[in-house]
């Protein structure tokens, strides 16, 4: 079993799991929004990195390059279901991604988007950037973990 998973190998996770029968989207936005919140909970959670790639505070939230160059021709239109294998993924890690899914996949990209806004992470690491600047900036993982344990010590 694989226990080094990357940013794409969780996004194919997520892509795989929308039930576009029932006329669910993912959109490029709206991915990489669950991919941040898959990692802030994980961090919380389990004390460890998801995957080691990181989230930079751009303009429209928490956005990884290497996903944004992968998806950015989709623009504001639904991803298709992917091709390729998604490694094997241990039960316990395919409900934590699922319970994920669950809870931000009920959201459009957009929303999401403001979610993040408001959240110390993204609002922390743009500290001096005007709303529209080009920021890149990586938000850290330590203020994803301390932020998400404090969202979770409030439930």
């Amino acid at each position: 079993m694989n226990n080094t998973l990357t940013i794409f190998d969780v996004a194919n996770f997520f892509l795989k799991i929308v039930d576009r029968d029932l006329g669910s989207t993912i959109t490029p936005l709206k991915l990489q929004k669950i991919l941040y919140y898959a990692q802030g909970y994980h961090l919380a959670y389990y004390d460890k990195e998801l995957f080691s790639e990181d989230f930079q505070a751009w303009t429209h939230g928490p956005a990884n390059e290497e996903i944004y160059e992968k998806y950015k021709d989709y623009w504001l239109c639904s991803i298709p279901s992917p091709t390729e294998e998604i490694p094997e993924i241990e039960d316990s890690l395919c409900n934590f991604l699922s319970d994920i899914w669950e809870t931000f996949g009920i959201y459009d990209g957009k929303f999401l988007e403001e979610q993040t806004h408001k959240e110390k992470p993204w609002i922390d690491a743009r500290k001096g950037y005007a709303p529209e600047a080009k920021c890149q900036v990586i938000i850290t993982k330590d203020s994803m973990k301390e932020f998400f344990k404090s969202v979770i010590n409030e439930v």
